[in-house]
């Protein structure tokens, strides 16, 4: 009987995840096409200095949102996935995310007086991280409805932001020419996005409550600590390069370097999916039946692996006909920088589904120095080699930073499993 049982149990859980997977994966390939569209509308009518500026705005506020959540989010997540009795914290964990995305906020702001940049920049920065209040709080009721094993709420909320974009904000910036405008609207988007994803999540709640009791913040803080150093790693694995690249050589370097990895990012929603679709149950299988994790896990390696390669042949073979035919004459530079970032495609496939496996099997400080590691390492690097290079060494910073965190992370999986 207990054997028939734990067969339909994996049944049952194979029919969620494909299910779960089913929903991100349309609302991704709706949402990528749609993100596509507005980068080449904008890429082609501002070109790449006004690529570049876009691009730091928003890479600028993500870089600096370091303390809108301290790990608490993915903690939660992880928590109610094993234990739906954990939902009694959230009243404490609104709280607290409130307080934090404050202080944020100010740090935001703070910070942004100092860029060596015109005030209408630093202007749209701002309320550009205004609406990241409202996203940093968002991120709650995104890990209850994930928790819970449901997936369409977010898929659906996401769809509606990208089509607000490319409809509404495409034609605002095809009648204006204006960035501001453009970004106004890409704001308001987000928002309405925002409302949706607090909307749905109340429905796995009972009533909200929100609690303000620093003793507990502090317990909360010493188990999502590492989730939070994780975030802090991979914001800066992530998004220094555009950063770095646009304060140290200009907006053209950024706009064609963005270019090149906005072709790339359009091949990241498959770990994106796969992963986020797997976690939850990484989580309920590291405590129930380990020998049904590492198959889970052998499987998905052995596709994304074998993704990754095939996505890398692609990129290197079809750059220049993906760069014309996407952006035009005026982004041929983003060719051969598109090439050398193809290179890095398997590595980025493995790194979510490593990452993921170890914060769910209790690994996450593991996990975190990797990160951090690489991340320092990945700093240095886009220093040295964008001084030297420009937008060609922000790509060659990329491989290395992403193949060494591969390494060191399957070298510490294979040996935790033999």
């Amino acid at each position: 009987m207990s054997l028939i049982k734990g067969r339909k149990e994996n049944e049952s859980l194979k029919i969620r995840l494909i299910k779960n997977a089913g929903w991100l994966f349309s609302s991704e390939i709706i949402s990528k096409i749609l993100a596509y569209g507005v980068i080449v509308i904008l890429s082609r009518t501002l070109g790449p200095i006004g690529l570049g500026q876009y691009s730091f705005i928003f890479y600028y506020v993500g870089l600096l949102e370091i303390f809108s959540d301290l790990g608490v989010s993915y903690y939660f997540m992880r928590e109610i996935a094993r234990d739906k009795n954990k939902l009694k914290l959230l009243p404490d964990i609104l709280g607290f995310k409130i307080v934090l995305a404050l202080i944020n906020f100010l740090i935001i702001v703070i910070i942004t007086m100092f860029l060596p940049k015109p005030l209408w920049l630093k202007e749209l920065i701002i309320l550009a991280g205004a609406e990241a209040i409202l996203m940093w709080l968002s991120s709650i009721f995104i890990s209850i409805m994930y928790a819970n094993g449901v997936t369409k709420y977010e898929a659906v909320a996401k769809t509606i932001e990208r089509l607000w974009a490319f409809f509404v904000g495409g034609l605002v910036l095809y009648i204006s020419k204006s960035l501001s405008l453009f970004i106004l609207v890409i704001l308001i988007g987000y928002s309405i996005r925002e409302y949706l994803r607090i909307k749905w999540g109340c429905k796995f709640i009972d009533k909200i409550k929100i609690r303000f009791k620093s003793n507990i913040w502090i317990t909360l803080l010493k188990k999502s600590y590492p989730f939070w150093l994780i975030g802090l790693f991979t914001k800066i694995y992530y998004r220094t390069d555009m950063v770095m690249l646009n304060l140290m050589c200009g907006d053209y370097e950024t706009g064609i370097y963005r270019a090149a990895y906005t072709l790339i990012e359009v091949s990241l929603f498959i770990p994106n999916i796969i992963v986020a679709t797997i976690m939850p149950s990484m989580a309920k299988l590291w405590k129930e039946d380990k020998n049904t994790l590492n198959i889970l896990f052998k499987k998905c390696f052995q596709i994304l692996l074998g993704l990754g390669i095939f996505g890398f042949i692609g990129y290197y073979v079809f750059a220049y006909f993906g760069i014309y035919l996407v952006f035009g004459n005026k982004f041929i530079s983003s060719v051969n920088i598109l090439k050398i970032l193809g290179f890095a495609l398997p590595f980025m496939f493995l790194n979510s589904l490593f990452g993921s496996f170890m914060n769910a099997t209790g690994r996450e400080l593991t996990f975190t120095k990797i990160t951090g590691f690489t991340a320092l390492l990945n700093v240095i690097l886009n220093y040295i080699l964008i001084l030297k290079y420009g937008a060609i060494g922000a790509a060659i910073a990329t491989i290395i930073s992403q193949g060494i965190a591969s390494f060191l992370s399957l070298i510490y999986i294979m040996k935790k499993e033999n």
